[in-house]
C-alpha cells in the first residue's frame, strides 16, 4: 500500500512539473504569435464583395 501511494505522489509530481512547463511556454508563445498575425493579416475578399455587375441571390 506505501509503495502504491509513493509511486502515485512521484507520478502526480511529475505530471504537475511537466503542466507548469507546458503552460508557460505556452503563455509566451500566444501573445507574440498573435500580434505577428494581426500585423500582416490580409483579408479574404470573396467574390460578392468586389463584383462589378449585380448578379440575383440564389434562394
Amino acid at each position: 500500500m506505501i509503495t502504491f501511494f509513493s509511486i502515485l505522489l512521484v507520478l502526480l509530481g511529475i505530471n504537475i512539473l511537466l503542466l507548469v512547463f507546458s503552460l508557460k511556454g505556452v503563455s509566451g508563445n500566444s501573445k507574440k504569435n498573435i500580434h505577428k498575425i494581426s500585423q500582416n493579416a490580409v483579408p479574404k475578399l470573396y467574390p460578392e464583395q468586389y463584383s462589378k455587375t449585380a448578379y440575383k441571390k440564389a434562394v
